[in-house]
């Protein structure tokens, strides 16, 4: 009765076809291998540009603290100084009409360059 079992379980065996894998199935598996890498790769320079702002911002913020603890009476009387020494309010109405026409011709240019962008 074990030897009819037996056969019974090697020709079930033989007849039990085996999951054949899609012929484009290396190429999806590596094309999704890439994407991850890809994603990965580009969440650790995300992470590494974010620890180099802190850093930035962190020795900026420390140089700045040493130049104010060192020099800070310095800076405050050159600043009460030069406050002192400030012109007339009138005598800046001069440049009044440049400095409205500087950044209206700055918009201007931009305008120009986008318009005739294809002739450059």
């Amino acid at each position: 009765m074990t030897e009819y079992k037996d056969q019974g379980l090697k020709k079930a065996a033989k007849q039990s076809k085996t999951p054949q894998l899609p012929s484009n199935f290396t190429y999806r598996m590596m094309k999704r291998i890439g994407e991850e890498m890809y994603l990965r790769e580009k969440r650790q320079e995300k992470r590494l540009f974010i620890l180099m702002i802190i850093t930035v911002m962190l020795m900026t913020g420390g140089c700045l603290g040493m130049i104010i603890w060192m020099y800070g009476k310095e800076i405050s009387e050159g600043l009460h100084a030069s406050v002192n020494n400030l012109p007339e309010p009138s005598s800046l109405l001069f440049y009044l009409p440049m400095l409205i026409a500087l950044p209206l011709l700055r918009i201007f240019d931009r305008w120009l360059r986008r318009k005739f962008k294809h002739l450059l």
